[in-house]
Order: structure tokens, then C-alpha cells, then sequence
């Protein structure tokens, strides 16, 4: 895709980033369309999640996608925990 006119970003910090690079990894090709895609960059101790887009509805798809894969990520790893 050449064109990126519109981008979201997201950083998570303090959380496990080889869970959330493997499982942005994984979902990869169902987060990559002629009209936008997800990759995933390590800055510092932080992982960034950016989605760009050529038109606004495609980045509102993208973005929807992130934010659920992010919960699921969170919520799978809690399970384990108590309080």
C-alpha cells in the first residue's frame, strides 16, 4: 500500500511484548487489505501498534481489529492471576 492518509497509534507499555508482538504476528494477514494493514515496532520497552489507512471506515476497521485483539491479549493472560 502506498498511501497512508490516515494512522492510529498504539503503545503498550509494562505488559509482555514477545505475547502481544507474537499474537500481532499471527493476525497479521487478516490485518493487511488493499486499503490499509497493522504492523507492530519495539520502541524501547514498549511495543508500538500502528494502523494506517487510505480512507477513514478502513482505519475504523483496523482499528476496531487492534483494540479487540488487545483486550483478548489482556484478558487471556489475566486468567492465570489472583487477586
Amino acid at each position: 500500500m502506498d498511501e497512508c492518509r490516515f494512522k492510529a497509534v498504539f503503545t503498550v507499555e509494562g505488559f509482555d511484548k514477545d505475547l502481544i508482538i507474537k499474537s500481532f504476528k499471527t493476525l497479521e494477514r487478516e490485518m493487511r487489505f488493499s486499503r490499509g494493514f497493522v504492523s507492530v515496532d519495539v520502541v524501547g520497552d514498549a511495543v508500538v501498534i500502528t494502523a494506517c489507512a487510505r480512507d477513514i471506515t478502513s482505519l475504523r476497521s483496523l482499528i476496531n481489529g487492534v483494540t479487540k485483539s488487545l483486550y483478548l491479549i489482556f484478558k487471556a493472560a489475566g486468567l492465570g492471576e489472583v487477586d
